[in-house]
């Protein structure tokens, strides 16, 4: 089981948290709303398309993100490793839809854990720390959709070079 101090040290290497880290009181409140949760190797955290509404950070262990293709196969998009000060799960934070990957533990792990309710919560009591960690969610979803769209336009220019037959 992992220290308070393991927990402070996780949570100020998260990018997620970059504009509140220097800011004591709100890492400790911050802290506060967080819970441990432990799985153990081959366990699935996140099923891809249930609704979910925790985030999840890799304090001890790791984890595979699993997707599923059209023909029901999933494969390995990536893994993760707590040394890498990951996360997962962040947009459940602000939004109500389903779960876009599966989540396995790669090894007997611990996570911390930050629910939906708990996140609002805490940003309803204390904005300067929910609007920055909101904003740098915002900013990764800008930033997936960007790559997105460049991924779209290249299979796009993929298809018409088939077409054209060049």
């Amino acid at each position: 089981m992992s220290s308070n101090q393991d927990i402070r040290e996780r949570l100020e290497k998260i990018s997620l948290f970059e504009a509140i880290r220097s800011h004591s009181d709100y890492m400790e409140e911050l802290e506060r709303i967080c819970r441990i949760r432990g799985y153990k190797k081959g366990e699935t955290i996140i099923r891809e398309g249930e609704l979910g509404d925790e985030m999840f950070i890799v304090l001890n262990g790791g984890v595979e993100i699993l997707k599923r293709t059209r023909a029901g196969d999933n494969y390995t998009v990536v893994g993760l490793k707590a040394e890498d000060n990951v996360f997962f799960g962040e947009l459940a934070l602000i939004d109500d839809d389903k779960r876009s990957a599966t989540v396995v533990a790669a090894m007997d792990s611990e996570f911390l854990v930050i629910s939906k309710k708990d996140f609002l919560e805490l940003g309803d009591r204390n904005s300067a720390i929910g609007l920055p960690v909101t904003r740098a969610i915002a900013k990764i979803i800008a930033s997936r959709l960007r790559k997105t769209t460049v991924d779209m336009l290249t299979i796009f220019d993929a298809l018409v070079s088939e077409i054209r037959g060049e």
